[in-house]
Formats: structure tokens, sequence, C-alpha cells
């Protein structure tokens, strides 16, 4: 039974990792994990002034993480 258990979850991990697409309006294929990658880019933008500075240096963290928000402009 827990074999069994472990074997769905590992799957269904395997195959969320191929194409993701998150509600919040990112998507990424091949991705790191949406949430570890939010979390690792809030704190690195923290230090950042609130607005525009911040906001920019999050998209950049999460493109580098694989994750896209459609229609947003890509950092040079």
């Amino acid at each position: 039974m827990l074999r069994t258990t472990l074997l769905a979850i590992l799957a269904a991990a395997l195959a969320g990792g191929c194409a993701t697409a998150d509600t919040r309006g990112w998507s990424g294929s091949g991705a790191t994990p949406f949430d570890q990658a939010q979390a690792t880019c809030t704190a690195e933008a923290a230090p950042r002034p609130a607005g525009t500075a911040r906001e920019a240096a999050f998209e950049a963290c999460m493109a580098g993480h694989g994750w896209h928000r459609p229609g947003a402009v890509p950092a040079p």
C-alpha cells in the first residue's frame, strides 16, 4: 500500500515537471517548482526599493528559474 502511494506521488511529480501552468498567470516548462522559485526570488528581490525595481528583479529571477508570465517583456 505504501509503495503504491509513493509511486503515485512520484509519477505525479514527474508529470508536473514536464510542463507546468500556474493559476497565478505564470507558466514554465522544465522549470524549478513554482513555490521554490517564488520564495527564492522574493528573497532576492526584497533588498531592492519597492516598486518597479523590485518587480523587475523578481521577474528576472523567475525567468532564470524557467517561469514566465504571458505578455511580460523579458529583461535585457
